[in-house]
């Protein structure tokens, strides 16, 4: 009797066991668990864009080479020293000094020679008149490469227009003083006899001619600086010897910057001027624009040892409405957008696939799992758009 008591209570309890199992089931057929984390479909914004570390470049530098071995006789600055426009930066070894002293000298032989031989004609004046045009017209020529370089400068930018407005008075005001000197020189050599005065004059000239090459000798022997900088480089000492085809010196305009990224050939075809350039600067993100993309691709190494082509594409730092200090040579992150949809259904990334050459989403519907083809369009880290297939608030699977 007591068997039978215990058979029952077990019955019974496995039978509680059961109905409590199917109940849970039960209240769980609406659920059903899947592979994989899900994401919902939404709309927003998203970018294409591509991301390098850009480098802090001037975009006014004057490097200076010798074309030949000479020895510094003089050097005025270091590494890091600021100068300013004119400024002389070193000074080579020469006598042009002497040599023009003797021609000067030779001159006055000849002047004195032709008073001797003509009366009545102050030979010294005509001379004097002579180097006085000969150091005009030499004014006027450095004036005038002085002016060419400028414009190009004003032209990209570079310079300000007080600047070459100044460059462009100092040529006029030369030329104006050149014509004055001639004119007053035709003055002077009237009655004078022509024979006389011709050979005379031949030799005077050969010898301005000589004075003229010594001059601008001394004009290259001494490096100077064309705008206010600091020295970047320098390969010299005082009292040591340059090199052919080395670089000297070089000077940048710490106060004309720029920045550069170099990306890929391909990524650079979709690039324009005006594109955004964003830098992750001192302040935060700060926008610039693409100012200008070099023409021709370069190869260059990439960390892995890959070789690699790209393209340079830079922006102009003086946008910036702050001044945060940038060193040239430093580095900083950079976006450039390629392009920029708004209210547009995004995705999880991970979520597509391809398959066939197609691309598909998982959509959980009604707690099952179906296979969708979609349409894709830009993407970005994390989403991707969806041009058709989906709609806004949709479930799908994200797969790994």
């Amino acid at each position: 009797m007591k068997n039978k008591k215990k058979l029952i209570i077990l019955s019974i309890a496995i039978i509680s066991t059961i109905l409590a199992v199917a109940l849970y089931s039960m209240s769980n057929l609406g659920e059903k668990t899947f592979d994989g984390t899900t994401s919902k479909v939404k709309m927003g914004t998203i970018q294409n864009t591509i991301e390098e570390t850009g480098t802090v470049y001037s975009k006014r530098v004057n490097t200076f080479y010798s074309d030949m071995s000479q020895r510094v006789e003089t050097l005025n600055v270091s590494v890091g020293d600021k100068v300013k426009k004119g400024s002389i930066i070193l000074t080579y070894e020469n006598n042009y000094d002497l040599e023009i002293e003797r021609a000067n000298k030779q001159i006055e032989a000849i002047t004195a020679s032709y008073n001797e031989s003509v009366k009545g004609a102050d030979f010294q004046e005509i001379s004097n008149m002579k180097l006085q045009i000969n150091t005009i017209e030499n004014n006027l020529s450095f004036a005038k490469s002085s002016f060419e370089k400028l414009k190009a400068l004003y032209e990209s930018g570079a310079v300000s227009q007080v600047e070459y407005e100044e460059a462009q008075y100092d040529v006029t005001a030369l030329e104006n003083q050149l014509q004055e000197a001639k004119n007053n020189y035709n003055l002077l050599i009237r009655g004078v006899s022509s024979n006389v005065k011709k050979q005379y004059e031949a030799q005077v000239e050969e010898i301005m001619i000589q004075i003229k090459i010594l001059e601008k000798s001394i004009e290259q022997s001494s490096i100077k600086a064309e705008f206010d900088g600091v020295i970047t480089e320098l390969n010299v000492h005082q009292g040591g010897m340059t090199q052919a085809g080395v670089v000297v010196v070089e000077i940048q305009d710490e106060n004309n910057l720029g920045a550069y990224v170099e990306v890929l050939a391909e990524d650079a075809e979709d690039t324009v001027v005006g594109m955004p350039f964003v830098i992750n600067s001192k302040g935060g993100n700060e926008e610039l624009k693409v100012s200008r993309i070099y023409p021709k691709a370069q190869t260059k190494v990439s960390d892995l040892g890959v070789e690699q082509k790209r393209v340079r594409i830079e922006a102009d730092l003086g946008e910036l409405e702050e001044n945060h200090g940038y060193k040239i040579g430093s580095e900083m992150d950079v976006v450039i957008v390629l392009e920029e949809k708004e209210n547009v259904l995004l995705v999880d990334k991970d979520a597509v696939y391809d398959k066939s050459g197609k691309q598909y989403v998982t959509v959980i519907e009604n707690n099952a799992e179906t296979e969708r083809e979609v349409t894709t369009g830009i993407k970005d880290d994390d989403n991707i758009e969806i041009t058709s297939g989906l709609k806004e608030n949709e479930v799908v699977l994200i797969e790994y």
